[in-house]
């Protein structure tokens, strides 16, 4: 970690060395600037530090304990390499100095912004700092303020130097000591051309002689009257101590120093002096006289004090207050008679508008003026002006000045975050108005201030803004959607849009016939009735026809606009006292359907529309309005409909397919179509005394159907479809029916249609039963057949199974062992498909067939850039398999350096991908498998013991084939008819004697072989049975011939042979059932279907 150098870095440290500073003790006068800082940026931490060497050292610090840091850590030492301000936000997120001590330790420096302390010769020979132990920024008035108070740093380090040459030229004129202490010559040369206020002084503190430049500044004609009187006792107060005090120091060989306040002796202008006092010594070394050096400080002591109290006044202050206190503060401690703040009115930066104006004493009204030919339009155009006298005689336009007697006039700009000049700060004076550097750097500084609290409150009156739009538009679309009433649409409108655009009065104008417009005008927004009145107008003439005709706006400040081109709409709003007019077109698809329009008695009040927010509200309004007219259309034809309907209601009521019933509120019948009688069993003179529920038969769940559909005709509700069993009135069968009801608008009775769905009923009943059958043997199925791809019924592999089941509701490490070619995967399938991961995806990984070098990337990803030819991110293995399951093929194949990563995996459930140091959290169950003995893997070091254990949770050993030769039949069955299929070949069986030749081989490869061996002989088979050729070696002669053998022969065989085994005995421990793990029911019902049964 190396710090930049700058630039004559040898020329630095030598002008640094000059100023002979390192080292030395505290000075209050730097104390104060770095107290004053930290409460300006409101940072814990402030500090000026010089850059020697190899070390950074702190001259004056608040809120560090250590008074110096390494160089090479040091965050100053970057700032002395800036022309300017040097600001870092965050110290953590940057990549310069995440690392540092001063970051990750005490102080835990999080922000920094250091100004570089820049001497006369051009280098920085250090920072004015402030440092925060939270991210941050700095707002532009803390930075002015940074600027300001390192320039006065830099002061007070050569006025310091200034002090020690002083102190230095005395000293190296011991020798010459008794020679110029008797000549005048000496006090002339270096005392009488002093600046400063040079005082000589005896032992006792009494006044020897003072040079004629302190006597000038003092006011003092003639010193003999005060010759040889106690200097001590001019000071008054607290100040007597301190010169009391500086002169002991003195006499005892040391240096006096303090600050303290005396005014001029004749006009009592007040006055701060910087006082030092030094001994002057014999050639003995010893004080005799003493010698008082005292420095105006007065606009460095006025300067911190105005800064102080006008950051203190207006600290907590915001938007208006704000502006307040700052020009009464700024008037009062600059001492002029006006001070205003301004902000620009108009996008060209013409006009401006106060936003408080002081005035002598008091506040007083804001005012609005143009900027040309005023002083003001320099200043917003970008400059600091300063025009100390005759500003009226420079601004002769400007007749404001005079108004205001003005003199001198000072004005600074202010800026927002971008740069652009928002407005201005000006003070104005009514005598001429010489601001000195300082005066002119605090007014800036809060120029900054005043600019950034004007960006602030006018982002919270867009804030607002927006936010009111955003209701009334929300207001809009409610309104919208709410009605399709055109009065009522538009008397909801009009509350809405009252509060989006200033007018008096608004209105909707829609063309008629007869070339007429029909406005729906809104009642003055005084009134307290929202409601619309309807007026004709002839279209010709008026501003809305136009707008409808040509698709455009119309927006004018003044009604004599409209007088000659639309004199129907000037009459109007003549006669209403309308002055400004906006007139839009509310465009549907590709017609005009209406105009919008807003007027206001005020001129101009258009001017700066926001018409992107009236085009949303246009589109809006007008596709209500189509909604309206639409609906109005629809209700028009549904009306001549309904007539038209009702007549031929009376004529197809009896006859309609569908039942109809009139009922009473108490179900009783009081009409009944032809289809309605027919599905109850009812006859035309029955329907009289006939009650609707007494269909309903007395079941529970039929009574609360009836019970629901009654409430909801109660509330005046439709029954919406529901389904009721009922009983015929004729032979008592069941019925059911799809039901409606609603009552009658009168409310005296109900109309109910209902459709007879007993056929669907019944279907639907006996669809459901055969479902619940087929899932049930479906199961059954799956039961028997072994997790549906697992084949086999011999006790070794349902071993298997059952642990399968115990195994796959838990989240347990399951170690699936056995030879190749076993059906491993198909296990750790059913392993994943029976657990409650089975939503998720069995990711599955053979270590064995990927690389030594790429295992670790494919486990567990890695990150753009970790290894060559890491293009780009990769996800892995045990990434993707979060929250389900992963199977890791040939596990013994993992390199040991792996091992304690995938260990760490399976106790811990995380890990970091390669190049990355962040942790990933995973959830995920594993199936691991193996040929191997993993035992004599860890005897001989190619495993860990504690991953082994860790792997060896629940162990499943798949048996060989060749130890389960009773189900080769069924495998070999199962694959003539898979890749029979695949190669479109009709083989159908296989010869005995190749049934034997497949039991007697001993099958090294296991299932996977078999399977191979099958897909050979079938691409060889030319005929219907399979041909296995040479592929395994000549079975035993068998007495069964050449018949070809079905999966139902093998199986009848098998339970042949197992029965002949148990002496025909089914059940019972020593049963056939129990040797081929089934029921003793399920045994005999396959004897049944197979024919099996024993000859007697």
């Amino acid at each position: 970690m190396n710090a930049p150098v700058p630039a004559g870095e040898a020329e630095r440290l030598d002008a640094l060395g000059r100023y002979a500073i390192l080292d030395s003790p505290p000075e209050r006068d730097f104390d104060e600037l770095v107290s004053l800082a930290s409460q300006i940026c409101r940072t814990p931490i402030a500090a000026i530090s010089l850059i020697d060497a190899d070390r950074q050292w702190f001259k004056a610090k608040v809120g560090l304990t250590a008074t110096q840091t390494p160089r090479a850590i040091a965050f100053c030492a970057h700032a002395i390499v800036q022309p300017d301000l040097f600001v870092v936000r965050d110290a953590l997120a940057d990549p310069r100095f995440s690392g540092n001590p001063l970051v990750t330790a005490d102080p835990h420096v999080r922000f920094y912004a250091g100004m570089p302390l820049i001497a006369s010769n051009g280098h920085a020979l250090g920072t004015l700092c402030v440092i925060d132990r939270v991210p941050r920024e700095l707002t532009q008035e803390q930075a002015e303020a940074l600027r300001a108070l390192s320039r006065q740093v830099v002061s007070q380090l050569e006025l310091r130097r200034t002090r020690t040459d002083l102190a230095q030229t005395t000293t190296e004129s011991k020798t010459a000591q008794e020679a110029l202490r008797e000549s005048e010559e000496f006090n002339t040369r270096m005392v009488e051309g002093s600046q400063d206020c040079i005082k000589v002084l005896d032992l006792d503190g009494r006044l020897l002689s003072m040079n004629a430049g302190g006597m000038a500044v003092l006011e003092i004609c003639d010193l003999g009257p005060i010759r040889n009187t106690s200097w001590i006792e001019f000071w008054q107060g607290e100040d007597r101590e301190k010169a009391r005090a500086a002169v002991e120091a003195a006499r005892s060989g040391g240096v006096g120093r303090f600050v303290g306040y005396f005014p001029t002796t004749v006009t009592k202008k007040p006055l701060w002096w910087d006082v030092i006092v030094n001994p002057i010594k014999d050639v003995q070394g010893r004080p005799e006289r003493l010698l008082a050096v005292s420095r105006d400080v007065t606009d460095l002591k006025n300067a911190e004090d105005t800064l102080r109290t006008i950051t203190a006044e207006t600290a907590s202050a915001t938007a208006g207050d704000f502006f307040h206190l700052l020009v009464r503060n700024l008037a009062e401690k600059l001492r002029v008679r006006y001070a205003f703040v301004a902000e620009c009115t108009d996008a060209t930066k013409t006009r401006v508008r106060t936003l408080a104006f002081w005035n002598q004493d008091s506040l007083i009204e804001n005012v609005a003026f143009p900027l040309r030919g005023t002083p003001c339009e320099h200043v917003i155009g970008g400059q600091v002006c300063s025009y100390p006298e005759r500003v009226q005689s420079l601004f002769p336009q400007d007749k404001d000045l005079v108004t205001l007697a003005a003199e001198g006039y000072l004005g600074v700009p202010l800026h927002d975050s971008s740069g652009s000049i928002m407005g201005h700060l000006a003070l104005i004076h009514d005598k001429p108005l010489h601001p000195k550097p300082h005066e002119i750097a605090i007014v800036k500084i809060f120029a900054a201030r005043a600019g950034a609290e004007l960006e602030r409150v006018r982002a919270e009156k867009d804030v607002r803004r927006l936010n009111q739009e955003l209701k009334a538009l929300a207001e809009i679309n409610r309104a919208i959607g709410q009605h399709l009433n055109r009065d009522e649409l538009f008397g909801a409108l009009a509350a809405c849009l009252k509060t989006l655009v200033p007018t008096e009065r608004f209105g909707i104008e829609l063309p008629i016939e007869g070339d007429k417009l029909q406005g729906h005008i809104l009642t003055p927004s005084g009134a307290d009735a929202e409601s619309t009145q309807p007026t004709v107008l002839p279209a010709r003439g008026t501003a809305c026809d136009w707008v409808m005709q040509n698709r455009q706006w119309v927006i004018t400040a003044s009604r004599e606009e409209l007088r000659e081109q639309f004199p129907v709409t000037f009459d109007v709003m003549s006669s209403i006292g309308m002055e400004s007019l906006c007139a839009l077109p509310l465009v549907s698809g590709d017609r005009s359907r209406a105009a919008l329009f807003f007027m206001t008695a005020e001129k101009g009040a258009y001017a700066h529309l926001r018409r992107e927010l009236l085009e949303q509200v246009a589109g809006a309004v007008a596709v209500a309005l189509d909604d309206c007219l639409a609906h109005e259309e629809l209700q028009r034809q549904a009306s001549q409909a309904l007539a038209e309907s009702e007549e031929r209601f009376r004529d197809l009521f009896d006859e309609a397919p569908i039942a109809y019933v009139h009922e009473g509120l108490d179900t009783r019948f009081l009409r009944a179509n032809r289809a309605a009688m027919r599905s109850l069993g009812i006859k035309p003179e029955e329907i009289a005394g006939t009650y609707g529920k007494s269909f309903i038969p007395d079941t529970p769940d039929a009574q609360r159907r009836l019970r629901e559909a009654l409430e909801s005709i109660g509330r005046g509700t439709d029954t919406s479809g529901v389904v009721l069993e009922l009983r015929r009135k004729d032979n008592g069968k069941p019925l059911w029916i799809q039901w409606w009801s609603r009552p009658d608008p009168g409310g005296m009775y109900t109309r109910t249609m209902f459709v007879d769905i007993t056929d669907r009923v019944l279907m639907e009943q006996e669809k459901a039963r055969l479902e619940a059958q087929n899932t049930y043997l479906q199961e059954e199925i799956q039961t028997e057949h072994n997790f549906e791809e697992v084949i086999g019924t011999a006790p070794a592999i349902k071993k298997v199974l059952r642990a399968v089941e115990q195994v796959a509701a838990t989240d347990a490490t399951v170690l699936i062992t056995g030879e190749t070619g076993t059906g491993k995967e198909l296990i750790a399938r059913a392993i994943h498909n029976l657990s409650p991961r089975k939503q998720g995806v069995l990711v599955k990984v053979n270590c064995a067939a990927i690389p030594a070098g790429l295992i670790e990337s494919e486990l567990f990803g890695h990150e753009k850039g970790a290894f060559t030819g890491a293009l780009a991110r990769k996800i892995g293995r045990f990434e993707l398999a979060d929250r389900a399951t992963i199977f890791l093929d040939e596990v013994g194949e993992i390199p040991v350096e792996l091992q304690t990563k995938l260990l760490r995996v399976l106790q811990e459930g995380e890990f970091e991908r390669l190049g990355s140091t962040k942790t990933i959290k995973v959830n995920v169950r594993v199936v691991a498998a193996t040929n191997r003995e993993l035992e004599r893997e860890v005897q001989e070091g190619r495993l860990r013991p504690d991953l082994y254990y860790r792997l060896n949770v629940f162990p499943i050993h798949l048996p060989a084939l060749r130890d389960r030769k009773q189900d080769i039949p069924l495998l070999a069955t199962y694959f003539i008819k898979k890749y029979a299929a695949d190669l479109g070949k009709k083989v159908e069986a296989i010869a005995p004697t190749a049934m034997e030749a497949l039991k007697a081989y001993p099958w090294p490869g296991n299932i996977r072989e078999l399977e191979h061996v099958i897909e050979r002989a079938i691409i060889l088979s030319q005929g219907p049975q399979l041909e296995l050729g040479e592929w395994l070696p000549k079975p035993s002669a068998t007495s069964g011939g050449t018949a070809a053998t079905t999966l139902e022969e093998v199986e009848r065989a098998h339970i042949l042979e197992t029965l002949e085994c148990t002496g025909w005995r089914v059940s019972g421990e020593k049963g056939a059932a129990k040797l081929l793990d089934l029921k003793p029911t399920t045994l005999e019902a396959r004897m049944k279907k197979l024919g099996i049964s024993r000859k007697r």
